[in-house]
């Protein structure tokens, strides 16, 4: 027994031991820690917010601390996070946005219990918890319940894995809450979710957010609604190339004027693609999966919607920087409209062009905040092509087609000059081709099925009607220009094929040649 009793207490002494060896061990890894975070704190924050800064155009992000009071097991400071726009997007007088402006409490590693209790199990070699206090902003607090508006964490890995992680609640504005919303309006948001990543390459971040919900009621007959929208942005690695993606779920619009309603509604909104702010080049591939418009006092009524089927809309944009002029491409297709009980048929629309001068595409869109460019070669000349690869539209008589090229040198010299002693247009034409396909049974189809929406099909009395007024109406306004037929050998219809080259004097017009000087003597 005595025996026993003394395996017993060996076995607890070591067991104690033991404990006492990893208490020491962790309490001394603790200290080791965060050591190593007030040594490396402002160099991390450096890095983070110059990667944050360099990848996107928009703000700039600061961070700072201080009043920090290192502990075994925590570090406490004072955080204060800022945004200030880098150029005038955003109409505010406030020039500095505070995201953060409070105490926060660092958590040493290697597993910082608050770590655990978020679902993180690898070492952490820190672990921040903040919120958004009372104190910082009443309003919010208020807003959110008399609780925290903003909430999250952040933690580093002894990998150098770097992630933030943010919570809002949702909230409720009207115009008591906020002078700019009118006295009629609501505005509604829900809870965003948001994720920033940084691999141990100090070039790798990726941002993921989501929102549930956003509503904005200005009166009871004028709405927008949102739900479901995810969002992603990963900067390219050594470029300032952004890659994003961004999914809403649905999009509603309801509006009225005069008396009458439109309600418009987006399903299975996706966007994805990225942006090169150095390089000026834009590439994005766009899809609705449904879109409806409804119109009118009886907008519940079939006869008052339209619906549009798999909606795409693809664009490239590309930057010349040998001339500065634009290369780019859109492209454009619908599987289906449906106008009351009626399918109209499917489309698409497939354009490029090369040569296009910056100014009529980056001052005049959506791309008009990027930084301004040199006009160092704006007497250069260059050429221009515009081609339309193909103009579709299929319904149940048929396909009208449309395709046209036309390579043309200093279009912008042309349009802007007037000089009368310039060249001819036609002699700065290297390529013009034109083809167009329009059968009368096609477009016939498509305005009776218009004019009668009501019902499913169409019967070919409605169709031979529409036919006839068709074909009067393109033989009174087209009959004088000689580059369209109204046959072409099979069917009747709206018809040109024309071919221009620049190592001719001969144009090729549906089949005859006939001098370039008469062709283009025609439309002058």
């Amino acid at each position: 027994m005595k025996y026993k009793k003394r395996i017993k207490m060996k076995k607890s002494i070591v067991t104690t031991g033991v404990i006492a060896i990893l208490a020491f061990g962790y309490i001394g890894t603790s200290m080791y820690t965060g050591n190593l975070i007030e040594e490396n704190l402002d160099t991390n924050l450096a890095e983070f917010t110059q990667q944050f800064n360099s990848n996107q155009q928009i703000f700039n992000l600061q961070i700072s601390h201080n009043n920090d009071e290192k502990g075994i097991f925590s570090t406490k400071t004072h955080l204060k996070v800022t945004l200030t726009q880098k150029k005038q997007i955003i109409n505010n007088d406030d020039s500095v946005i505070v995201l953060y402006d409070d105490d926060a409490t660092i958590y040493h590693g290697p597993f910082p219990l608050t770590a655990l209790a978020n679902g993180s199990f690898s070492p952490q070699l820190a672990w921040l918890e903040f919120a958004i206090t009372e104190k910082t902003n009443p309003t919010l607090w208020k807003l959110a319940g008399n609780k925290p508006y903003i909430s999250g964490h952040a933690g580093v890995s002894y990998s150098d894995y770097f992630t933030v992680k943010l919570a809002t609640e949702a909230i409720k504005l009207t115009h008591s809450d906020f002078d700019l919303i009118d006295e009629n309006s609501v505005f509604e948001q829900g809870k965003w979710n948001i994720l920033l990543e940084k691999q141990n390459n100090s070039s790798d971040l990726s941002i993921q957010a989501s929102l549930d919900k956003l509503n904005l009621e200005i009166d009871k007959d004028n709405a927008i609604s949102l739900n479901d929208l995810n969002i992603s942005f990963k900067p390219a690695q050594n470029t300032s190339t952004i890659d994003y993606d961004i999914n809403i779920n649905s999009l509603k619009m309801k509006g009225a004027e005069y008396g009458s309603s439109t309600d418009v509604g987006f399903n299975g909104l996706t966007t994805k693609g990225n942006i090169n702010f150095k390089d000026y080049k834009l590439d994005y591939q766009s899809e609705i999966n449904r879109l409806t418009v409804s119109i009118g006092k009886g907008a519940s009524t079939a006869i008052n919607n339209i619906e549009l089927n798999k909606l795409v809309l693809n664009q490239q944009i590309e930057l010349n920087k040998k001339n500065n002029t634009v290369n780019g491409s859109l492209f454009n297709s619908v599987d289906s409209i449906i106008y009351g009980k009626q399918n109209l048929g499917n489309g698409s629309f497939d354009f490029s062009f090369k040569g296009i001068d910056k100014k009529d595409i980056f001052n005049k869109s959506y791309m008009n905040y990027f930084e301004d460019l040199e006009d160092v070669t704006d007497n250069l000349p260059f050429n221009t092509i515009l081609t339309l690869n193909k103009l579709n539209w299929h319904n149940a008589a048929g396909d009208i087609n449309i395709n046209f090229v036309l390579d043309i040198n200093d279009l912008n010299y042309i349009l802007n000059s007037g000089d009368d002693s310039s060249k001819d247009t036609d002699e700065r034409i290297d390529t013009l081709k034109l083809k167009v396909e329009a059968p009368f049974d096609v477009m016939a189809q498509f305005y009776a099925q218009f004019e009668n929406p009501q019902n499913s099909e169409v019967t070919e009395q409605q169709v031979n009607s529409v036919k006839s007024n068709i074909k009067l109406s393109a033989e009174m306004f087209l009959s004088h220009v000689p580059i369209f037929v109204f046959n072409n050998g099979k069917t009747d219809g709206i018809f040109s094929d024309i071919s221009v080259t620049k190592d001719s004097d001969e144009v090729l017009v549906n089949g005859e040649t006939m001098s370039k000087k008469f062709f283009f003597n025609e439309f002058k």
